[in-house]
């Protein structure tokens, strides 16, 4: 099956890997002060899946909690009026 991927398409998918990595911008092992690695593969929201290394355990938990993190307009947008 040929799927076409419209530049709208691509955008979101830009707009994801940029939110991901600003979530982990500052996130950093505590203990070797090395940044986590991140890669990312596929060309649609649909099928995209992340790749996250890191030199331990702890910065795997860390950079792992600061994904899970929503958004600050997804948060916004959950708070009870």
């Amino acid at each position: 099956m040929f799927v076409v991927f419209t530049e709208s398409d691509r955008m979101r998918v830009e707009r994801f890997k940029q939110s991901t990595r600003e979530k982990l911008r500052g996130v950093r092992c505590p203990d070797h002060h090395q940044a986590p690695r991140l890669h990312f593969h596929g060309v649609s929201l649909d099928e995209i899946t992340i790749s996250l290394s890191g030199c331990c355990a702890r910065l795997m938990e860390l950079a792992n909690a600061q994904i899970a993190l929503a958004e600050p307009a997804e948060a916004e947008m959950r708070k009870p009026a």
